[in-house]
């Protein structure tokens, strides 16, 4: 027994977590380096700093996370979302989604988490999933709202989707979501809040992506992947560790 708990003990610390030094370093390398990596690029880099092993040890011991995909639908999957025809991702930020709520938001990790969905509840701030018109109209009186030239993505033609809008009391549209569906899993595309000083936007996208999660979960969907848990801005990385996102390597498998 203490051989077993010895070895859980040790992969956790192996484990390349958010707030890390190993995360850290891994995503000052990453973002400083070019995309797609070549090996001679790799060398160098480790030959500079020896340091970087330690990284590209914690990034080669990530666990792995098998993922089947229609042939139809590889293209446009790694185009589009991972930007390479290659079949195995490191380091990319991955959610294993829940079948139900309480299962979800348990545990002192999702603390944060419970008390800004609590803000959002207070606010009168509401989630739902909506056709893509709707989502549409939407997407339009937010972006229309930032004043930012924002550009929002959107899923391939010929792939299934869901669409998510958060809205206040009076219906105004605060922050929306898209997820592209492969199966098992998803891809989330874009997801985007008002910047207009309402006081219920920065909650908002607590509550989506909430919503969101659980309402896939509870329909067959194991995992949902957004991108390279590295690369992100440091915002970003906080806001998916705290929803519960992990750094996972993928091992794409055609079907």
């Amino acid at each position: 027994m203490r051989g077993g708990r010895a070895d859980q003990a040790s992969g956790l610390r192996r484990e390349l977590r958010y707030g890390s030094w190993e995360f850290l370093a891994a995503s000052n390398w990453a973002r400083q380096s070019p995309s797609p990596l070549r090996v001679p690029t790799l060398i160098r880099n480790v030959v500079r700093d020896p340091a970087l092993i330690r990284v590209l040890i914690a990034l080669w011991r990530l666990p792995v996370v098998n993922l089947q995909v229609r042939q139809a639908d590889a293209d446009a999957l790694f185009e589009v979302y991972f930007g390479s025809s290659r079949r195995q991702q490191l380091a990319r930020a991955v959610l294993e989604l829940p079948a139900t709520e309480d299962h979800y938001l348990v545990g002192r990790p999702k603390q944060a988490l419970r008390t800004n969905l609590r803000h959002a509840r207070g606010l009168g701030v509401t989630s739902g999933r909506v056709s893509c018109e709707a989502w549409s109209e939407a997407v339009g009186a937010i972006l229309q709202a930032r004043h930012d030239g924002q550009v929002v993505s959107s899923p391939p033609n010929g792939l299934q989707s869901a669409y998510y809008v958060a809205r206040d009391d009076a219906g105004t549209p605060l922050a929306f979501a898209g997820a592209a569906l492969f199966g098992q899993f998803a891809v989330l595309f874009t997801m985007l809040s008002r910047l207009d000083g309402h006081p219920g936007a920065c909650w908002a996208r607590y509550q989506l992506h909430t919503f969101l999660a659980l309402d896939l979960g509870s329909s067959g969907v194991r995992y949902l992947l957004v991108g390279s848990a590295l690369r992100e801005p440091v915002g970003n990385q906080h806001f998916q560790h705290l929803l519960g996102y992990r750094a996972r390597n993928l091992r794409v498998q055609m079907i």
